[in-house]
């Protein structure tokens, strides 16, 4: 926990392979990140759930869609690949909503999508930068309690 400005986003992105830090080492999997190629990179971020308080959701993709990004790189045939993708936006309320693009959803609805891509890969480790943020009350501890009961290794920033 910190003030704006203060790093947490910078140190979700350094833990989640997005970025290598500027001084010192981290190593993930025993393994040094600045001496990983971009296919262990790959390895590494399929092990890593994450989600960012502004989304980063495709604007052209529908729910669906956006879910599946994190799977296009997996060894599973699309037919698995759409059947993970339904579940996770079942398990944050949206199998409504699965052809509506980010536009057509409220800042909850998409909060909940970024949410079911993190989960989407079944990861070992969650990085959730204000993961509830955008949510109503009831959603936010709907969510947390998930976490809470499937997830051991959660960094919520």
């Amino acid at each position: 926990m910190g003030p704006s400005g203060s790093g947490k986003s910078t140190l979700m992105n350094i833990i989640g392979c997005l970025d290598v830090p500027t001084k010192g080492t981290y190593k993930f999997n025993k393994a040094l990140i600045s001496e990983m190629n971009d296919s262990h990179l790959q390895i590494s971020k399929r092990k890593i759930g994450f989600f960012f308080q502004t989304f980063n959701l495709l604007p052209k993709l529908n729910a669906l869609q956006n879910v599946e990004v994190p799977l296009i790189y997996s060894s599973l045939n699309r037919a698995k690949r759409t059947q993970r993708e339904k579940e996770a936006l079942k398990i944050v309320g949206l199998e409504d909503r699965m052809t509506h693009k980010p536009n057509e959803l409220s800042g909850g609805q998409r909060q909940r999508v970024a949410i079911a891509r993190a989960l989407v890969n079944k990861p070992s480790i969650i990085l959730a930068d204000e993961p509830t943020g955008n949510l109503d009350s009831k959603s936010g501890l709907e969510i947390l309690k998930f976490f809470l009961i499937n997830y051991t290794k959660l960094a919520i920033l």
